[in-house]
């Protein structure tokens, strides 16, 4: 496929998946119901495609070790995002979850020793800076920066997820993608007790579009544009997330935008956007 329609098929995938945090904050199920029929239909959605290729049951003990800790962290990363968008809105819980992008260099730096510049370092405080930004108050007491405080353990969680599927690479993209959502399920499983089920038909189609369509498609559409395209090109693709969220937020939520909440998403747009694009270009020149 050529490269414009790639891009297309990116923005695409990246626009439909700004809708989940709309949805989630405008439906009355819970973070542990929305994480069980979102895991659920992607898991009914690629089973057949895994028993067809066969390929899970020649899996070793440590490939089934490594996917079951890709999926065990993609499920807290959910369930840590949802109940950060129920906690806060839906706009400052996606721009929490955007500082993953700098927290994943920060991981690499510490597990993969790779090397960060003083300009990275500055760039990750300022993604930070803007989170504190729009925060009501440094305090745990108020709702919203309890729900930017686990927002920013979800993109903590989220950052991880790279590290894991390079170190299961010998595990192909199909596989890797189903033990994600089928290990992600279990982890909330034990909370089923907690789900709310008592929902309206609004809910439950809103849930359905959680899980069709942000979900199987939009997860589908990213893997294809992502694996073929330049990982510069998908950076800045998935960076239409944030301001996806946020217009989403104020026209269907009717979420304020004030001065302060734009200053602060551009901060971490900005900052994370210029942090790949200078990594980008120091890797290019290094070559």
């Amino acid at each position: 496929m050529d490269r414009s329609r790639l891009i297309i098929l990116g923005v695409i995938a990246v626009l439909t998946m700004s809708a989940v945090p709309v949805l989630v904050k405008s439906t009355d199920a819970n973070a542990v119901t929305i994480g069980i029929v979102r895991l659920g239909i992607a898991v009914l959605a690629f089973v057949p495609l895994v028993l067809i290729r066969g390929e899970v049951f020649r899996f070793t003990r440590r490939q089934w070790l490594q996917l079951t800790i890709i999926g065990c962290t993609f499920g807290l990363h959910w369930l840590t995002y949802f109940l950060s968008i129920k906690l806060a809105t839906a706009a400052i819980a996606t721009l929490t979850v955007l500082t993953y992008s700098v927290q994943y260099l920060i991981l690499a730096y510490v597990f993969n020793r790779e090397s960060v510049s003083p300009v990275e370092w500055l760039a990750i405080a300022i993604c930070f800076s803007g989170c504190i930004l729009v925060s009501p108050e440094l305090s745990f007491q108020n709702q919203v920066t309890l729900g930017i405080a686990v927002g920013l353990l979800s993109a903590l969680l989220y950052a991880a997820m790279p590290l894991l599927h390079q170190r299961a690479e010998g595990i192909g993209t199909l596989e890797r993608t189903f033990g994600q959502f089928f290990f992600a399920l279990i982890i909330f499983l034990p909370l089923l007790g907690q789900a709310n089920w008592d929902l309206q038909p609004t809910d439950i189609h809103q849930l359905l579009a959680l899980g069709l369509l942000c979900t199987v498609l939009s997860h589908g559409l990213w893997v294809k544009s992502s694996t073929e395209l330049p990982a510069i090109y998908s950076s800045m693709i998935y960076f239409l997330y944030l301001p996806g969220a946020v217009i989403g937020s104020a026209v269907f939520l009717d979420e304020e935008l004030t001065p302060r909440k734009l200053l602060g998403c551009a901060i971490v747009l900005g900052a994370s956007a210029a942090l790949s694009l200078y990594r980008y270009r120091r890797s290019k020149t290094a070559s």
